[in-house]
């Protein structure tokens, strides 16, 4: 019975452990200068409609654009009422994911008179979940080329009360956008 609960518990802390990170990756074109961009807008007023409920949602639109433009206000990128320097956009979708894994539950040892037989005992679990993956894309005002994208991707969560939701955004924003820009190596 002990194993069984021990088991139990680590599938539990592994399960939350999952739904609370956000895995970041960014590219960027290596030959633009984005350090010296200090300015920008965004480039559509609202993200594309994706005929997806949870991402079609005008609250989590503003909540989203909220964090991006409170991250770059922190950072000294201000928008520009003029032509900026770059132009942003930001891409929301999810999809649905399967996991599972597979851990060993009991050991079986084999008896004197059959010391051969015996065996490990397994467990599979198999779970569902919605994965969130934000893009943001920065596009040089002169030319219009992407010149970086940063993506977070991230388990989809409910979330109880709007703070709560905006201060989720807040963060999975921040994580994505602290790589911009890239430092360079030397």
């Amino acid at each position: 019975m002990r194993p069984l609960i021990l088991n139990t518990l680590l599938v539990v802390v592994l399960a939350m452990t999952g739904c609370t990170t956000v895995q970041v990756s960014q590219d960027y074109d290596p030959h633009a200068d984005l350090s010296r961009y200090g300015t920008w807008q965004w480039r559509d007023p609202v993200q594309a409609a994706t005929g997806d409920i949870r991402v079609d949602n005008p609250l989590l639109d503003k909540r989203i654009r909220h964090a991006v433009e409170n991250h770059l206000a922190s950072r000294n990128l201000n928008p520009s009422p003029g032509k900026p320097d770059f132009y942003l956009t930001y891409h929301l979708s999810i999809e649905q994911k399967i996991q599972s894994d597979t851990y060993y539950s009991t050991v079986g040892v084999g008896s004197f008179y059959h010391p051969w037989y015996g065996g490990v005992g397994t467990e599979t679990c198999i779970r569902q979940f919605d994965e969130s993956r934000l893009t943001i894309d920065i596009h040089s005002a002169d030319t219009g080329d992407l010149v970086w994208r940063g993506v977070g991707t991230y388990r989809l969560r409910n979330y109880k009360t709007p703070e709560d939701a905006a201060t989720a955004a807040q963060k999975t924003v921040d994580k994505i956008l602290f790589q911009f820009p890239p430092h360079r190596q030397p």
